[in-house]
C-alpha cells in the first residue's frame, strides 16, 4: 500500500487549510477495520456540523493512480495536494455505516512527497471516520475469471429472501403474480410494512395495534385479537412456496400523528401479546394455525430516529426501548426456547448500535438468536463491509453464534437531493444489476441471509411492475440466484481482482456449476463494455449455456466465443448480469 498508517487530525479554526499539516495536530492510526471515532481525540463537546481535518502524508517512488475508499459521518470530500477528488458535501455521507468500503474513487499521485487531506463536517451523532487504500483496478477492457470446482467454501445461502409477499388476483380481477413468485423460489418472506398495500389487508393486518387493536383488552381473551387479515396474508406468502419472517411491531409511519409506533404503555403485556400471537400462528390458539414461523422479530428501525422531534419508528427513548427488547426476547424465548427470536431491525445508527448491544449485556444478557439490520447504498461491496463490522460487533458483546441477518436492502443514492434518481434506479436495468451483486457481496460476507425491500407493490420493487405485476430486471437476480441454491456448495471465483465484477459460482458434487456474473458500475458516465473469458478448471465449457440481462434481454440465452482450452469468451457491458451453467 501507499498511503501511510499514520494520520493526523485537527478541528478547522483560523489557519488550518488542507494544503499542510498545522503544528499541534494530533497524530492517529486507524483501527484494525479501517476505522476510527475521531471524537476519542479530543475531549471536548462536538456540536453538529462541526468541521475538521485529517492529513496522511505519504511518499510515491512515481507518478500512479491511487484506489481509494472511504466513509464519515456526515458530510465530507477528500483532497489529493490540493485538487479535491471526491465529496459529498451537499449529500451526506447516504449511509450510517461508516468502514470504508461504501464510496470508491481514484486520484492521481505523483512522485515523491503527496498530502492526502479529508475534510469533514459532522453529523449529530459521531465523529466516525473510515478509510482505505484499494487494489489498484486491472487493464478495464479484458478480465479473465477463473472458477476452481474442487476449492468448495461453504453452502449458498439465502441471499433472495424478501420483504412482503406475492400478489394474488382475487374476484373479477386477473391481476397477479403467483406462478411468477413460484418460480423464483423464493425461501423467506418478511412481513414488514405490508399495512401499505390493500392486497395484504391494509390496516387491518400484521401490525400489532392492528392484531390487537385496544391495549386495554385482556391478553388471554381470543376475543382481543384480530387475526383474520394476517393469517390470510401469511397463508398468501405460504401459497408461493415461502416462510414466513414476522415482524412484532409496526410498519414506519411518516404521517404527524402515529399509531403503531408509540411506546407500549406496559412492556410485560406487550410481550404476552406478542406470545399469544405466536400462539395462535403456530400452535392452533384462538381458532389459529400451524404455519411453523420460525423468526420472530422485535420491531423495527428504533434507533433511526433517535434524538429526533418527528421520530417515524420509535417514539420513546433509547433506553425505554432497550427495556422493552430486554423484556420481550426473555419472555418469548422463555415461552419458545425452539423458536428464533431476535432484532431489532437497526436502521445504521453504529452509536446507538454500540449502547444497543451494552445494555443486552449488562445484568442478564438478553437472549437473541439473530441480529437483524438495514442498509440503503449504491455500492454493492458497503454491504460486505457494513456486515463486517455488525460480525464484530456481535463477537465482541459475546454474540458470536447468533445469525445476522440483513432484512432490508436496497439501491439509495440519496434520500433527499437524488431520490426520484435512487427510485428510477431501483426498478431499471441498473437496479438489478446491483441486486444481482448484492447477493453475490452477501454470499461472501459474514451475514446469513439478506432480504430484499421491497416485494410489496411500492417504489422500492425492483422485481414486478407496480400497475401490471410482469417481471421487471430486477426480477431475474432471483431466478439465478434459485439456481444456485439448487446447486448447493459455493465454489471458489478469481474475478482478477476487479472491483466492478461480483461472482458466485456453486457446484451440485455431481459435475454441475453455475455462475452468477454481474458487471455492475455505479457512476453515471459507464466505462466501455470488457471482454471476459471465463475458465472452470477441469470442465469443458463450449457445450455451455449462458442467460443474459442487460437493457434489451431478459434472462435470454446468448452466444459466446468457444476457446480451444476449454473456456469461453463474451462482451459484458457495463450494468449487465449473466448466468452460467454448464450442460
Amino acid at each position: 500500500m501507499n498511503i501511510s498508517e499514520n494520520w493526523f487530525y485537527a478541528l478547522k479554526k483560523e489557519g488550518v487549510e488542507i494544503m499542510a499539516i498545522p503544528a499541534g495536530a494530533i497524530p492517529f492510526q486507524l483501527e484494525s477495520d479501517g476505522v476510527i471515532d475521531l471524537d476519542t481525540l479530543n475531549p471536548e463537546e462536538h456540536p453538529e456540523f462541526e468541521e475538521s481535518f485529517v492529513y496522511n502524508s505519504f511518499e510515491l517512488d512515481s507518478d500512479m493512480e491511487l484506489s481509494l475508499s472511504g466513509s464519515a459521518d456526515w458530510f465530507w470530500e477528500v483532497y489529493l495536494n490540493g485538487e479535491k477528488i471526491f465529496s459529498v458535501m451537499e449529500t451526506g455521507n447516504k449511509t450510517c455505516f461508516f468502514q470504508p468500503g461504501y464510496h470508491f474513487f481514484t486520484g492521481l499521485g505523483r512522485k515523491g512527497k503527496n498530502l492526502l487531506t479529508v475534510h469533514i463536517r459532522r453529523g449529530a451523532n459521531s465523529g466516525s471516520f473510515g478509510f482505505a487504500e484499494m487494489r489498484p483496478l486491472p487493464p478495464p477492457k479484458e478480465l479473465t475469471v477463473t472458477v476452481d470446482p474442487d476449492e468448495t467454501l461453504g453452502k449458498i445461502k439465502y441471499m433472495n429472501a424478501v420483504n412482503n409477499g406475492p400478489c394474488i388476483a382475487r374476484g373479477d380481477q386477473t391481476r397477479g403474480n403467483l406462478p411468477l413468485w413460484k418460480a423464483a423460489k423464493i425461501p423467506y418472506a418478511r412481513n414488514h410494512d405490508a399495512a401499505f398495500w390493500s392486497g395484504y389487508g391494509g390496516e387491518h393486518s400484521v401490525d400489532i395495534h392492528a392484531i390487537f387493536p385496544d391495549f386495554s383488552k385482556e391478553p388471554y381473551d381470543p376475543a382481543s385479537y384480530d387475526f383474520t387479515l394476517t393469517d390470510r396474508f401469511h397463508f398468501q406468502i405460504m401459497e408461493g412456496g415461502t416462510k414466513v419472517f414476522f415482524r412484532l411491531g409496526s410498519k414506519i409511519e411518516h404521517n404527524p400523528k402515529k399509531y403503531g409506533t408509540q411506546v407500549p404503555p406496559d412492556f410485560k403485556k406487550w410481550a404476552v401479546i406478542c406470545e399469544h400471537i405466536i400462539r395462535h400462528c403456530n400452535e392452533g390458539w384462538a381458532e389459529g394455525h400451524h404455519m411453523n414461523i420460525e423468526y420472530w422479530e422485535i420491531w423495527n428501525e428504533p434507533d433511526l430516529s433517535s434524538g429526533q422531534e418527528d421520530k417515524k419508528t420509535w417514539q420513546g427513548t433509547d433506553e425505554e426501548f432497550f427495556e422493552l427488547f430486554r423484556i420481550a426476547a426473555t419472555h418469548l424465548k422463555k415461552c419458545f426456547p425452539h423458536l428464533k427470536i431476535g432484532g431489532p431491525a437497526l436502521a445504521g445508527n453504529q452509536r446507538w448500535l454500540k449502547r444497543f448491544l451494552a445494555a443486552m449485556v449488562t445484568g442478564e444478557r438478553v437472549p437473541m438468536d439473530f441480529f437483524s439490520w438495514h442498509i440503503y447504498c449504491t455500492e454493492p461491496a458497503m454491504i460486505s463491509a457494513a456486515a463486517g463490522m455488525i460480525r464484530k460487533m456481535l463477537d465482541e458483546h459475546g454474540y458470536d453464534k447468533i445469525e445476522s441477518i440483513l432484512n432490508e436492502w436496497n439501491y439509495v443514492r440519496s434520500w433527499s437531493a437524488e431520490f426520484i434518481y435512487s427510485i428510477e434506479t431501483i426498478i431499471s436495468i441498473k437496479g438489478a444489476v446491483f441486486t444481482a451483486a448484492g447477493m453475490s457481496s452477501g454470499q461472501d460476507a459474514p451475514v446469513d441471509m439478506l432480504m430484499y425491500y421491497d416485494a410489496r407493490p411500492c417504489a422500492f420493487n425492483g422485481m414486478f411492475d407496480f400497475y401490471t405485476f410482469r417481471p421487471l430486471k430486477g426480477y431475474y437476480p432471483f431466478i439465478a440466484w434459485s439456481k444456485l441454491l439448487e446447486l448447493g456448495t459455493q465454489i471458489k471465483v478469481d474475478n482478477g481482482g476487479r472491483n466492478s465484477i461480483y461472482a458466485t459460482a456453486a457446484a451440485d458434487g455431481d459435475g454441475k456449476i453455475g455462475m452468477l456474473l454481474s458487471n455492475y458500475v455505479e457512476c453515471d458516465e459507464l466505462p466501455e463494455a470488457i471482454s471476459l473469458t471465463v475458465k472452470v478448471k477441469g470442465t469443458d465449457l463450449t457445450d455451455a449455456k449462458l442467460y443474459i440481462v442487460d437493457r434489451e434481454r431478459s434472462f435470454e440465452e446468448t452466444a459466446f466465443r468457444k476457446n480451444s482450452d476449454g473456456g469461453i469468451s463474451f462482451e459484458m457491458e457495463p450494468n449487465t448480469f449473466v448466468y452460467l451453467e454448464n450442460a
